[in-house]
This record gives structure tokens, sequence and C-alpha cells, in this order.
């Protein structure tokens, strides 16, 4: 199995293959933790925006995710925006494999298009963390 960690301390991808999982702490006092298990997944002060997505409600953009496992990369059709078509890579947490949200690779709106690259993380699945 192979799954990458994003590291925001560097901007970079960590390869990891089966063994011992390695947690990355955001760093700061404010963080958001997965709620099922408490692993690190964001830093308030990587948060950029509150967005609205139709079928999943209310979710918070962030510049870096931690301790996520990225899927291949999918089309998403987002129904909130009439119809617009993005590319994305649905995250889970590392540890618990609970879903996140996820990371935006391309939107074809280009109102939106400040997304690309960044984290859309759910609140209901998050918690706040130290």
């Amino acid at each position: 199995q192979h799954y990458y960690i994003t590291n925001n301390l560097r901007g970079s991808k960590f390869s990891a293959k089966m063994g011992k999982l390695f947690i990355v702490h955001p760093g700061g006092n404010h963080i958001y933790c997965c709620k099922e298990c408490k692993t690190p997944i964001a830093a308030k002060k990587d948060f950029i925006d509150r967005c609205k997505t139709l079928v999943d409600g209310q979710g918070f953009l962030f510049s870096a995710g931690f301790n996520v496992k990225e899927s291949h990369v999918s089309e998403r059709i987002m129904a909130a925006v009439e119809d617009d078509t993005n590319i994305v890579r649905y995250l889970s947490c590392i540890k618990c494999k609970a879903y996140m949200g996820w990371r935006y690779e391309y939107c074809e709106n280009k109102e939106h298009q400040y997304r690309e690259g960044n984290y859309l993380l759910f609140p209901n699945n998050l918690c706040p963390g130290k």
C-alpha cells in the first residue's frame, strides 16, 4: 500500500509505505483534528475561506492539510455552482481513514481558481485540538 502525507513545513509530499505511521503536527496553538481519532489535520493559521457545497454542506478552505491520504484525481460536479466541474482528490485521515473533504486540483470556474491546490475540509469531521 502506498500513500502520501502532506507536510506544510516544506511544501512537499513525503512518500510512505506500510510500517510505522508518522503523524505531523501543523504547529501553532490553534489546530483542527480528526473528530474520530484526534489526529492533527489543519492549522487555523492556514485558514482561507468558508465555502458552501450543496450536497456536503459548509466547508472550510485551508492552504495546507496534514496527515491525510489523498485519493486518485476525480471529477466532481459542483451543483451549487451551476454544474461547475472541478478535478479533486478526496481526503481521508491517515490514522482512522475517516472522510475529511477534498483538495482542489483544477477549478473550471475562473472565480473559484483561487481554490486550486487548497484543502476543503468539513467542520463536522473536525474538532479543536492542541
